[in-house]
């Protein structure tokens, strides 16, 4: 009988992340390249490694001058490591990383959900991802995905850090947090901010803790990290320029979290806030501070709200799991059971619908122009065009380019508009900025100084001429 229970709580586990990966199969077979624009930019990353080691100097985007890799590397050499042992090209190696990826993100919030609260709890949990917007992101083969996988890994050794006084679980737990630094920082603070603050509701609620140990975790974090960081700070610095606010209307919320989980994740913080065992507190620590930085907006700060939301998923689909935890079965099990299995079915039926409508975030036409500069273009000269064309170029070209992707990291840029806008720049300009291609939409007229070299359906290439 015991064996037969713990067989089925690891199916109860293992059957969502299951479900992602096929039902992440469907744009990934559909489509022949990555799902996502940001892909782009971590492939001119690996491309950079694989050609001159790990260095921390990108001459090729913010051209002609160049810019510090600002970017943490894990991810880069991941991505390098795989096409190295495959023999797959990065294209190739990122799109098959997608129902990968889904499937260990929704094993990781299964799996720490039912360490937390049951397998029941872990399997909901899992469910309740697919109802969301966010399981089109959790496709997306990215830094930010590859630390999702880690955070609720992360939380869950900060808990047990929490409860004991080993130091294997602070020490284990700081070594995660210093290859998410690694990976993507903007999570990595995130839930630093998140477990910090948790400490201070827990002390502050005379809870038995272990408030040391946090120490631990974040000193072995940062000790782990500075390999990578300290030579580049002592080298050049470091920079990061807060991109535009995205905020969210009430309604966003409710369209990036789905219905369904908004509502159950309400009753569960109220649930939660009624019993406050510690992973209780955890959670609604969690759940309130992400939802608050969402509207940080408000008091004139630079967020990104939307994508600050789906770092409120984790918290909020356990939650909503453990209500079902405290639903009496006694006599009426055969109903609890058929109401486990109409939400499973929706979750599963929302999950595939928006696999199903995914569209790729790069055009044709903007592939086209990248292939183009792959075999026509000179290499050397800086390509001046709309922002968002640039990543393709020089991940599938090698061409330089004014921009680039990862606006953050970036120090020293051209004036672009005056080459796609107002043309008003001059010789001197060019010769300076070392510009020899510009892109423009069709309908825009021929810029001074060049000739047209390329066309297809929604672009101009023009070579300048000087």
């Amino acid at each position: 009988m015991r064996i037969n229970r713990v067989k089925l709580n690891f199916i109860l586990i293992l059957l969502p992340p299951l479900l992602a990966c096929l039902i992440a199969l469907t744009p990934t077979f559909r489509y022949t390249v990555p799902l996502t624009w940001d892909i782009y930019y971590h492939i001119h990353n690996a491309t950079l490694y694989m050609g001159r080691g790990i260095v921390f100097w990108d001459p090729i985007t913010s051209a002609p001058h160049g810019r510090p890799i600002y970017y943490p590397p894990l991810f880069h050499i991941m991505l390098l490591f795989l096409s190295k042992i495959t023999g797959l090209g990065f294209f190739t190696v990122s799109r098959f990383m997608q129902p990968v990826f889904a499937f260990f993100i929704v094993l990781s919030f299964s799996y720490v959900s039912g360490k937390l609260y049951g397998p029941l709890a872990g399997f909901l949990t899992g469910m309740f991802l697919f109802s969301s917007l966010f399981f089109m992101r959790m496709m997306f083969p990215i830094p930010e995905s590859l630390a999702m996988i880690s955070i609720p890994l992360f939380v869950y050794g900060y808990y047990r850090s929490m409860e004991g006084c080993s130091r294997l679980y602070p020490v284990l737990t700081g070594f995660l947090l210093g290859l998410m630094l690694m990976t993507h920082i903007f999570s990595a603070s995130i839930i630093l901010a998140v477990v910090t603050l948790s400490t201070i509701v827990l002390y502050i609620g005379k809870y038995d803790i272990r408030p040391w140990n946090l120490l631990i975790i974040l000193g072995s974090g940062l000790l782990l990290a500075s390999v990578w960081y300290a030579p580049l700070i002592v080298k050049y610095g470091f920079v990061f320029r807060s991109p535009a606010t995205t905020s969210l209307p009430l309604e966003g919320y409710i369209t990036h979290l789905g219905v369904l989980l908004t509502i159950l994740s309400l009753a569960g913080l109220i649930h939660a806030a009624g019993r406050r065992e510690k992973k209780d507190v955890i959670m609604a620590v969690w759940t309130v501070f992400v939802l608050s930085l969402t509207a940080a907006y408000l008091l004139g700060l630079k967020v990104l709200s939307d994508r600050i939301l789906y770092f409120a998923l984790f918290p909020m689909a356990t939650l909503s799991a453990d209500l079902f935890n405290s639903i009496r079965i006694n006599n009426g099990k055969w109903s609890f059971y058929a109401i486990i299995l109409l939400i499973s079915l929706y979750c599963i039926y929302d999950g595939y619908s928006l696999a199903s409508s995914i569209k790729l975030e790069v055009s044709d036409s903007e592939l086209d122009v990248a292939e183009w500069f792959r075999y026509n273009g000179d290499h050397a000269t800086v390509v001046v065009s709309d922002y968002h064309i640039q990543p393709p170029i020089v991940a599938v070209s090698g061409q330089p380019v004014s921009a680039g992707g990862y606006a953050p990291g970036t120090i020293r840029s051209i004036s672009v508009e005056k080459y796609i806008s107002s043309f008003k720049y001059t010789k001197h300009d060019i010769m300076r900025d070392r510009v020899g291609y510009i892109i423009l939409d069709n309908e825009q007229r021929t810029p001074p100084y060049s000739r047209l070299v390329y066309r297809n359906r929604d672009f101009s290439v023009y070579r300048v001429n000087v």
